[in-house]
C-alpha cells in the first residue's frame, strides 16, 4: 500500500522512468501529437501531455476544433481552421501561427500519425502562467495538434438508425453557445446521461424549451410537408458537417426531394411528429434518428432524405478535392 502520509520525493529520472512506464490502456489510439512547448511531434503516448498550470487544463480557458482525415485528404479543414479563429476571437485569445502555418503543422502531424484514416483535434489554450482565473498571467498560448485513430458509427446504426433522448441538462446560451471553447462540461454531462438512460444520444433543450443539440451533435428532422428543419444557430454550436450537409440539401430541393430547408425554433412535439430525423457530426456524417426515448419516429426506420443525404455527403468527402487538404501528396 502506498504510505500516503510520506510520498517518495522522485529525481526527475525516477519520474521520467515512472511516466514511461504507467499502464495506458486508453491511449492505444492515440498516434501522434504536437505540442509547441517541446517545439516538434512525439509518438509516444507517455510523452503526450499539456502543462497543469495551463489555463486549459484547470479553467477550460481555450477553444478547439476536430476533423477527421480519410483517405489521406482533410475534409473541411479550412473550415474548421476558420470557426477556430472565429471562437479564438471570442475570447481574446491570438493563435501563435497563421491559417497557412496550421494547415501545414496539421498535414505534418497527420502524417508522423501514419494513419490515412483519422481524427485531428486542434487545441489553442491560454497557455501556462499560474492557476488563477487570471489570462494575463499567461505569457503565450499553448497549441497542440493531436492525431488519433477514427472509430465511426457501426454501419448498422445508419441502416436501422439510432434512439435518442431529450436531456434534462440545459443548452448553452448565446455567446457561450456560438464558441467551440475547452469547457465541454455541459456536453460530457448531456453524453453521461444517454449512456445512463440506454439512449445512443441525448439532445438538450435551450431555455425557452426549444431543440438545441446534441453533446457533439447537431440535429435535424424531416417534417410531413417534406421540409429539412434545423434549429436556429442562437443556442447551438453549429457543426461544420451540418453547414456543408445544408449546401449538399439545395440540389435535392431543386430536384424536389426536398420542399425545402428552413432553420426555425423547434419544440419536442416537432420531433415527435416528424416524418424522419437525423443527427450531423464530423465522426457521424448524417446519421438516422428512428427512435425517441423508445418511440419510433415516422416510420421507425431510416428516411430517405437522411439516406440521401448520407450518401452525397460521403460522395462530396471522397471525390470533391476542393473540400478537403491533402496531407500526402
Amino acid at each position: 500500500m502506498p504510505d500516503y502520509a510520506n510520498p517518495p520525493i522522485l529525481t526527475p529520472e525516477q519520474a521520467v522512468a515512472r511516466l514511461q512506464a504507467l499502464p495506458r490502456p486508453w491511449a492505444g489510439d492515440y498516434l501522434a501529437m504536437y505540442s509547441n512547448w517541446l517545439g516538434g511531434i512525439v509518438t509516444e503516448p507517455w510523452l503526450m501531455s499539456a502543462p497543469l498550470d495551463d489555463h486549459l487544463v484547470h479553467r477550460g480557458d481555450g477553444v478547439f476544433e476536430a476533423t477527421k482525415c480519410l483517405h489521406g485528404r482533410i475534409y473541411l479543414l479550412q473550415r474548421h481552421l476558420e470557426r477556430l479563429h472565429h471562437s479564438a476571437a471570442g475570447i481574446h485569445l491570438a493563435p501563435p501561427l497563421s491559417r497557412a502555418q496550421l494547415t501545414s503543422l496539421a498535414q505534418a502531424v497527420v502524417r508522423a500519425g501514419g494513419e490515412k484514416d483519422c481524427m485531428l483535434r486542434i487545441y489553442l489554450s491560454r497557455g501556462p502562467g499560474g492557476f488563477t482565473t487570471n489570462p494575463f498571467e499567461c505569457p503565450e498560448p499553448g497549441l497542440y495538434l493531436m492525431a488519433g485513430r477514427i472509430h465511426p458509427p457501426a454501419e448498422t446504426a445508419y441502416e436501422k438508425g439510432v434512439q435518442v433522448g431529450v436531456s434534462r441538462v440545459p443548452s448553452k446560451s448565446g455567446f457561450f453557445a456560438s464558441v467551440k471553447s475547452c469547457n465541454y462540461l455541459p456536453n460530457v454531462l448531456l453524453k453521461r446521461e444517454a449512456v445512463s438512460r440506454g439512449w445512443d444520444f441525448a439532445v438538450c433543450l435551450d431555455a425557452e424549451g426549444h431543440l438545441a443539440e446534441g453533446s457533439t451533435e447537431n440535429i435535424g428532422l424531416v417534417d410531413q410537408e417534406g421540409r429539412l428543419l434545423l434549429p436556429r444557430p442562437d443556442n447551438i454550436l453549429e457543426g461544420t458537417t451540418v453547414r456543408r450537409a445544408v449546401e449538399l440539401a439545395q440540389d435535392m430541393v431543386s430536384q424536389g426531394a426536398l420542399a425545402g430547408v428552413e432553420r426555425r425554433a423547434l419544440r419536442v412535439a416537432d420531433l415527435e411528429q416528424a416524418a424522419e430525423a437525423m443527427l450531423f457530426g464530423t465522426t457521424l456524417d448524417v446519421l438516422p434518428v428512428t427512435r425517441l426515448d423508445g418511440r419510433p419516429i415516422g416510420s421507425g426506420q431510416p428516411g430517405p432524405v437522411a439516406r440521401e443525404l448520407l450518401r452525397r455527403l460521403r460522395q462530396d468527402i471522397l471525390h470533391n478535392p476542393a473540400m478537403s487538404t491533402p496531407a500526402w501528396e
